[in-house]
């Protein structure tokens, strides 16, 4: 079994064994860093594209297949799939609608990969009781994912009264499924989001026991009540989106995840590492970063950025990430998914910095 997920590439250099506060405060500064423009031997023909990619949309997901891109967006009511040659093109491609039950409610969050010659969809939805929110797995046969039909492969059981935000991650011959979920027993004043993590067995299952290997510990990770007062009925802590990836020289792995409520301008990125060597499901082998590596940046009038994906093409890297425009406005209402190119530090460290206003382009992905 092999998977193929969006993001095949690794990143970060060096880093001894044993992390001091000081080393992760470099590592956070580098991370956040100034971009500079990442050199490429490929030309773009002058083709760009410009945020938003798509008008409305959250927890973003981009797959390059065979010459075209699929991306794929909360859509709360269906799963849908928008297919193009290019980034620009995604904001006049057709909607299709790959897989739209009856029976489900609130579907966010799905992914696209490909494993094994087949396509599969990880999303999460509610049931017609709304109790409980669920991880489900979608499968296609077909070489190209708008053909043939995605059927409803399985139901994960994680274990979690709600579960969401599901990712799939290759270490080592092992296959991982990251997301995020509440406990089972809720506290009466809090509600917390931690990350889990379990191994795999197969594309549709898990074969240990799920493991919370983070939780929100931060001020900034607790921000729940927005700038015009929007609240839930109680404080909500939390990390979400989880995405991992490997270091440049393998030696680390990178675990990205959003943090607070995603309908405050507080919303936000961080970052926790740990050895190739350490054991994924332990919580010890994972050390969090004191501060956000991508967070809101007024001064371009982006507000809420997080929820990210990497998209990797040869040299050039891509951040995708969702994020609106206005404090003024229900930000639910307003997402937008963008994407902007990213640079590498002299030690190999992705420099994400600040989120780009939307008067910039950006040059198209080249895939020579």
């Amino acid at each position: 079994m092999q998977y193929y997920p969006s993001l095949n590439f690794s990143i970060f250099a060096i880093v001894k064994r044993k992390l001091s506060i000081l080393t992760m405060t470099l590592i956070c500064i580098l991370s956040c860093g100034t971009r500079k423009e990442s050199r490429s031997e490929h030309t773009h023909n002058g083709a760009v594209f410009t945020n938003p990619i798509l008008p409305r949309g959250s927890s973003p997901c981009l797959t390059y297949h065979d010459g075209k891109y699929y991306y794929t967006q909360s859509n709360y009511i269906r799963v849908s799939l928008w297919c193009s040659e290019s980034i620009e093109g995604l904001k006049t491609a057709k909607e299709h609608i790959v897989y739209n039950p009856k029976d489900t409610y609130y579907i966010s969050g799905p992914r696209l990969y490909r494993t094994d010659g087949k396509w599969y969809i990880y999303y999460c939805s509610e049931g017609q009781d709304m109790s409980t929110r669920l991880i489900h797995v979608l499968e296609n046969e077909s070489e190209d994912p708008l053909k043939g039909s995605f059927t409803h492969k399985a139901t994960i059981k994680t274990g979690n009264l709600k579960s969401i935000h599901p990712y799939v991650f290759r270490h080592r011959d092992k296959s991982y499924l990251l997301w995020s979920g509440y406990d089972n027993i809720q506290n009466n004043e809090i509600d917390l989001l931690r990350i889990y993590i379990a191994e795999m067995d197969t594309p549709w299952s898990i074969s240990s026991k799920p493991s919370p290997i983070l939780y929100p510990k931060y001020e900034w990770e607790c921000q729940w009540i927005s700038n015009n007062g929007l609240k839930g009925k109680k404080p909500t802590y939390v990390n979400e989106a989880p995405i991992a990836i490997h270091s440049r020289d393998s030696s680390k792995i990178l675990l990205y995840f959003a943090a607070s409520q995603t309908y405050t301008s507080y919303y936000c990125e961080g970052l926790a590492i740990t050895s190739a060597e350490n054991d994924l499901l332990s919580p010890a082998s994972w050390t969090k970063l004191p501060e956000p590596v991508f967070r809101q940046n007024p001064e371009a009038s982006v507000y809420g950025a997080g929820h990210l994906s990497f998209f990797a093409t040869g040299e050039e890297l891509y951040l995708l990430y969702q994020a609106y425009s206005s404090i003024d406005k229900n930000s639910m209402d307003h997402r937008s998914p963008r994407m902007e190119k990213i640079s590498w530090s002299k030690d190999g460290i992705p420099m994400l910095g600040m989120p780009s206003s939307l008067q910039i382009s950006f040059p198209e992905p080249s895939h020579r």
